[in-house]
């Protein structure tokens, strides 16, 4: 197994854990959840497929981070898997293409075939994007990416 699809196989698994880990024990201190819903552009197109992830800038227990998948530049969390209220960082990360597809882009002589680069590294981790979920006024988010 290469470096490469060492670590892609390490993000989908991690993504898997993060996704299944709040589907614990029920607890009524589970903090509140809002339904989110919102739209993310790269250069000015919707982003055809990608996940985003809220993570919650202020760290407290029972916080989980909350991750979906971005289709043709619109995505969607419900009360069940949405972020909490407050301050988040958004991090936005290329969903993995199915074997046959990389295979198939490395054939067509693709340079980047797992889709690392399609979006730039600053908004795959914290810091570059940020959003503030307020319960009682929910609005749709807008994320507007750029190539550079």
């Amino acid at each position: 197994m290469t470096r490469s699809s060492q670590l892609s196989c390490m993000r989908l698994i991690a993504v898997a854990l993060i996704s299944v880990l709040p589907l614990g024990c029920s607890d009524s201190t589970e903090p509140e959840r809002v339904e989110v819903s919102g739209h993310v552009t790269l250069g000015g197109k919707p982003l055809p497929r990608a996940m985003i992830r809220f993570v919650a800038i202020k760290s407290e227990p029972g916080l989980h981070d909350s991750v979906t998948m971005i289709s043709e530049g619109h995505f969607a969390f419900d009360s069940t898997n949405g972020p909490s209220p407050g301050e988040h960082h958004v991090m936005i990360t290329p969903m993995e293409p199915e074997m046959n597809e990389a295979v198939a882009a490395i054939q067509n002589g693709e340079r980047d075939p797992l889709n690392a680069r399609s979006i730039p590294a600053r908004y795959q981790s914290t810091g570059q994007l940020r959003a503030t979920i307020d319960a009682a006024n929910v609005q749709p988010l807008t994320f507007e990416l750029t190539k550079r």
